[in-house]
This record gives C-alpha cells, structure tokens and sequence, in this order.
C-alpha cells in the first residue's frame, strides 16, 4: 500500500468507528450490525472470547442499550494499517449511561466509564469492518437503583 491508500483506510476506519458509537447512541440497531465481520469476537481483557459473531453483538448491544439514555465517546484513536485487508486500532473511551430502570443483566441504573478499546478491522466487499473488540476499563463508576443492596 502507498502513503495515500494508508491514509484513506485510516480515515476509513476513524469513520467507522464514529458510527459504532453514533448509532448505539441513537439505537440504530440495524444499521449498526453492518459494522461488524460476520465472525467478529468480543475478547474479555484476560483474552478469553466472550461473544462470537456480528449479529450475535448488535443484539446484545440492543439488549442493554434500549432502555437507556446513552452517550459514547472515541477519543484519540491510534491505527495502524497493516495491510489492504487488515488494520489495527486503540481508542481512549467515555461512555455515559443511565437507563429508564437498571440495566437488563447487570442491574446498574448508570454507569460513567472510561478505558480503551482494542479493536482489529477487516476490509469485506470493500469496506471496512470491525472484527475483534476488546473493551479494557480504567474506571467503571456505578449508580445503583434505589433499594438495591450495593446502593
């Protein structure tokens, strides 16, 4: 790859990663499943695979995010493109949540996290796509429901 292909798949994937955060928090959930490989891993920081599969994560993704007011934040990301196919990426993180009730599996009423994500992309039919995720917490400051035993 020439300077200028690195750079457009750069900004490719700065774009892409815009939208992931775009459509979470506007709860574009179809759309936001265009974003990922079909076989995309969700990796858990001590690297064990957490979720397989594109759809599998849009719909877990939905799953949590629903009933909640949400605000996600990509900060200073670092890419490096490894090939026409293949490509790196580190973003520093913010997310701000509070849901209607609590959160459907975790039972939070809202969280303000911060930390990294580490993603690999893919290049399919010409656009690129996020195929790993790893998502590591500097922070995680919790809001619990009134009642709830660790409020």
């Amino acid at each position: 790859m020439d300077r200028l292909d690195r750079l457009e798949a750069a900004e490719a994937i700065r774009n892409l990663k815009a939208r992931y955060f775009r459509l979470i928090d506007t709860k574009q959930w179809d759309a936001l499943r265009g974003l990922f490989t079909g076989d995309m891993q969700v990796v858990t920081p001590d690297g064990r695979v957490w979720m397989e599969g594109g759809d599998a994560y849009a719909a877990s993704l939905r799953f949590g995010l629903e009933s909640a007011v949400s605000c996600h934040q990509g900060l200073t990301g670092e890419i490096e493109v490894v090939d026409a196919a293949s490509a790196k990426g580190i973003w520093a993180m913010q997310d701000v949540i509070t849901w209607a009730d609590r959160h459907p599996r975790e039972g939070w009423k809202a969280i303000l996290g911060r930390g990294h994500y580490h993603e690999t992309y893919c290049r399919e039919d010409g656009e690129w796509r996020i195929a790993t995720l790893t998502l590591t917490r500097l922070s995680l400051d919790i809001t619990w429901p009134e009642g709830h035993p660790h409020a």
